[in-house]
């Protein structure tokens, strides 16, 4: 990898990790899907504090992913072993975030 592509991802991984933090500060619920665009009620269902907990952990997730995948620079690792684990970990983080972050 050279100087460049560091560069890069670091910038793109520093605006990901940015995000993350914005919205587990509590500034940042309207950068999460589907809750944004919910009404009052349905958003009433939530527990806020864990679902922007789950989502910044996605993101965070996401961004490590992109680092691996940039260090390993292998197209058939990454599509045979990496893509899997992504696929899994978002699949996991919706269904918590379906699940645990309900009210009860």
């Amino acid at each position: 990898m050279d100087t460049v592509q560091i560069i890069i991802y670091s910038v793109f991984s520093l605006f990901l990790v940015a995000v993350a933090l914005f919205i587990l500060s509590g500034w940042g619920d309207w950068l999460i899907a589907g809750y944004n665009t919910a009404s009052k009620k349905e958003q009433e269902q939530y527990n806020l504090k864990r679902l922007r907990a789950v989502v910044a952990v996605m993101i965070l997730f996401v961004t490590a992913f992109i680092w691996y995948v940039a260090w390993l620079d292998d197209t058939v690792a990454v599509l045979l072993g990496a893509l899997p684990v992504l696929l899994i970990g978002l699949v996991a983080g919706i269904i918590i975030a379906n699940t645990w972050c309900k009210k009860k």
